[in-house]
């Protein structure tokens, strides 16, 4: 049913672990092709110039410093070099956006879990990918301690 999934990690490690399992689990199950994304927040800088630090160096060190813990992952997961994507944006739009570029049958990310009201609702990534893909989307329940 799956050929392509898109694994969306926002690599906190205790967070992860749940997503990356169910990710393995429908990778093998389907026999699918699993790509991995990472979105890289955009940093902004407001101050007037000149800034007291190179912003392009620091998103760059930011992108590295993902690939970094992605990298050994993927490996793990058999995903190759070319199957890794770590956009700079907003995570909702470009989880969306990378999804249609490979044509993705299934996204799966993590949703935190939340007491009270605001367990009646995704989180705004996750509603906002949910709300905005043309393909399947597993959200995986993630405790928070």
């Amino acid at each position: 049913m799956y050929k392509r999934i898109l694994l969306a990690l926002d690599l906190i490690e205790h967070d992860d672990n749940a997503v990356i399992q169910r990710a393995r689990e429908l990778k093998e199950y389907y026999d699918a092709e699993l790509h991995i994304i990472h979105v890289v927040e955009q940093f902004y800088n407001y101050g007037p110039p000149p800034y007291p630090f190179n912003v392009t160096e620091l998103q760059e060190e930011l992108i590295e410093g993902a690939l970094e813990k992605v990298r050994p992952l993927a490996e793990s997961l058999g995903v190759d070099e070319k199957q890794i994507h770590y956009p700079v944006g907003k995570a909702k739009e470009q989880v969306i956006e990378v999804s249609r570029e490979i044509e993705a049958d299934l996204i799966i990310l993590g949703n935190h879990s939340r007491r009270g009201i605001g367990s009646l609702f995704l989180g705004s990534t996750a509603d906002g990918v949910l709300r905005g893909a043309s393909c399947d989307v597993l959200a995986v329940r993630v405790q928070l301690d």
